[in-house]
């Protein structure tokens, strides 16, 4: 019964020293939240990229989940049902690709911007 107790005991403590944070790097923990394209919501820091549209009477702007392959952004603005196929490099924000279809409205020097989620606002 004793050698029991001893056992359990030490099981104890070995879950509590396993529970102790090693990493207090301040960027470490913080909060999820703050990376978020969407306040209040707990989506992974850097899962997101901005991408913003320019061109001479337009600045839209519009968070795209990374990933691998294309992503079908619609851009929410007065040039109607406008779509944008986003082909994506899955590891970070670079090289992405962009085609738009249904922008008659975008004049032809329109102009993509890929940028990390943290440099961009709503």
């Amino acid at each position: 019964m004793k050698f029991s107790a001893i056992l359990g005991s030490l099981a104890i403590y070995g879950l509590q020293v396993h529970a102790i944070p090693t990493d207090l790097d301040p960027q470490a923990i913080q909060p999820v939240e703050e990376s978020s394209p969407i306040p209040n919501t707990l989506v992974a820091r850097d899962t997101y990229c901005c991408v913003v549209l320019q061109d001479p009477s337009h600045n839209i702007s519009g968070f795209i989940p990374r990933g691998s392959g294309t992503y079908f952004w619609t851009i929410p603005s007065d040039l109607g049902s406008c779509m944008v196929h986003v082909r994506r490099n899955p590891t970070d924000c670079t090289g992405w690709t962009f085609r738009v279809y249904g922008c008659p409205d975008l004049t032809p020097s329109a102009g993509f911007a890929v940028r990390p989620a943290g440099e961009c606002s709503n």
